[in-house]
């Protein structure tokens, strides 16, 4: 059903989710007749607000077969999520439309646009050399003993007032995924930066840095690995443009949440 209904996603991909992500207990079908009408996954994150820490369930691989749109089963499996999640000790729902079509669906359901990310781009020309001892890795046999960037990056998280954290586990997920796209990770204690080539441009799809000297440091490193001229930046948790999430508050006694960090890792899964 998944590749029926997701004929992009590459056979890699697939088996990295449902070898890595997938769970039973996580996962909810609407049957027809004895066939599967819809699905997805309610994977829990922990969502901070401020310093307020509660449990958010990420609507992930929402699918309906063909055989069955346009007759209510994704509503029905929706409405039915949310008893659930509530009954699990979810405050939160988050999931991120893949089509700008979506939004008018999801919205009827309680669902609420939560303030995006933004694009930023720097050239070469304007960076000036500096030494830099962040550490390049291109797979997770690099990665997996180095305890290190998993701290370094969940500290950067932390220190967003609306953010989804991830676990170790997660981390790893998300790094896994992204070193089969290709993804190059420059890390230091002081920074970390997912990174791929698209065209003539680096994309860094998630990026902090202590400071802006350890910046500078990182985008020259980038570049000289890299060698193409143009970057696009494409997290930045101020200046938000364009549409990406939405949120849903489950339990009443929480507050609206109307600005939620989610990052580009999250982006397809």
């Amino acid at each position: 059903m998944w590749k029926f209904c997701f004929p992009t996603d590459t056979d890699i991909f697939i088996d990295f989710y449902f070898n890595e992500v997938y769970k039973n207990d996580e996962t909810l079908v609407c049957f027809e007749n004895g066939k599967p009408a819809a699905a997805f996954q309610m994977i829990p994150y922990a969502l901070k607000n401020g310093e307020e820490i509660s449990q958010a369930g990420y609507i992930s691989g929402a699918m309906t077969h063909p055989d069955f749109r346009r007759k209510g089963f994704m509503k029905k499996l929706l409405f039915a999520s949310f008893d659930i999640m509530r009954e699990r000790g979810f405050d939160y729902t988050f999931l991120v439309p893949q089509e700008a079509w979506l939004f008018d669906f999801y919205a009827k359901l309680g669902y609420k646009v939560f303030a995006p990310l933004s694009l930023r781009t720097k050239h070469s020309e304007d960076l000036q050399y500096t030494d830099n001892r962040c550490c390049i890795y291109t797979d997770t046999e690099q990665t997996r003993n180095d305890k290190s960037i998993y701290q370094a990056y969940s500290r950067f998280l932390s220190e967003i007032p609306q953010v989804i954290l991830k676990t170790e586990e997660q981390f790893q997920q998300i790094l896994r995924d992204f070193f089969d796209e290709n993804g190059v990770l420059f890390a230091s204690e002081q920074g970390i930066a997912f990174t791929f080539q698209a065209e003539n441009s680096i994309v860094i799809k998630e990026f902090f840095y202590r400071d802006q000297k350890i910046k500078e440091q990182f985008l020259k490193v980038i570049l000289d690995y890299y060698s193409p001229k143009e970057m696009v930046i494409l997290n930045s948790p101020c200046k938000p443009t364009g549409l990406r999430g939405m949120i849903k508050r489950l339990n009443e006694g929480k507050p609206e949440i109307s600005e939620l960090y989610i990052n580009m890792m999250l982006e397809g899964w």
